[in-house]
């Protein structure tokens, strides 16, 4: 008898087990010589959607540059509204 796959992962359903993935840092420091703090931050696509969130939030949904209110979260970007 044949097992049928009703899922698409190769890990479910009693078939192998899946693999720990590493885990990588959500911010990573850089030494940067030019930078005053010294280092510069890399962040992951998950760390800067989350600080831009909480930055939002912090600034009432207003843009910090031009003080306009957010329509449309999708405009936001980290340095300014997109105008697309």
């Amino acid at each position: 008898m044949s097992t049928v796959q009703i899922h698409r992962s190769l890990f479910c359903c009693g078939r192998e087990q899946a693999k720990q993935r590493q885990s990588r840092l959500r911010v990573q420091h850089v030494e940067d010589p030019h930078n005053p703090r010294g280092y510069r931050e890399l962040r992951s696509q998950a760390e800067m959607c989350e600080l831009l969130s909480r930055k939002v939030a912090e600034q009432g949904r207003k843009c910090g540059i031009c003080h306009d209110l957010f329509i449309d979260c999708s405009e936001i970007v980290p340095g300014h509204i997109s105008t697309l």
